[in-house]
């Protein structure tokens, strides 16, 4: 990244590669990005996504709030942690749920509605899942 930060005019931003606080970390101090596509489940779940939010808030970096094909229990908190991001920093937020056909919560599930979504206001992320729809147990600890 550094090579190519050198060697061009326009804004970087870091997706994929940004794979743990680590490396934003680094990204960051070494001043090789404009600003971020952070997926919830790339970077490590709700807390690491709330401490990236925080350092993304501390440099001014503008950044993405995105839903890696998880499902209504990803959307949600995706819509969560991106409602908590200061707008003037929110570059966007992209869910999957319409391009999947099941849900965990086929009534209160998060949806998008003209290009917005709405954020629940019920307790947890704001859905009511439907067990039967998980299947059978993997495991249990």
């Amino acid at each position: 990244m550094a090579a190519v930060r050198a060697q061009v005019q326009h804004a970087i931003y870091l997706d994929e590669s940004s794979i743990d606080l680590n490396t934003v970390i680094q990204a960051v101090g070494d001043g090789l990005c404009d600003g971020f596509g952070m997926k919830v489940t790339r970077i490590g779940g709700l807390t690491p996504m709330a401490v990236f939010r925080d350092i993304c808030a501390a440099r001014s970096l503008p950044h993405t709030c995105d839903d890696a094909w998880g499902g209504d229990i990803i959307a949600a908190a995706c819509t969560h942690i991106a409602a908590t991001v200061e707008p003037h920093l929110l570059e966007g937020v992209w869910l999957a749920a319409p391009y999947i056909e099941e849900h965990y919560d086929p009534e209160g599930g998060i949806r998008i509605k003209d290009g917005y979504i709405t954020v629940p206001t019920s307790a947890g992320l704001g859905l009511t899942i439907d067990e039967a729809r998980l299947g059978e147990r993997v495991a249990s600890f």
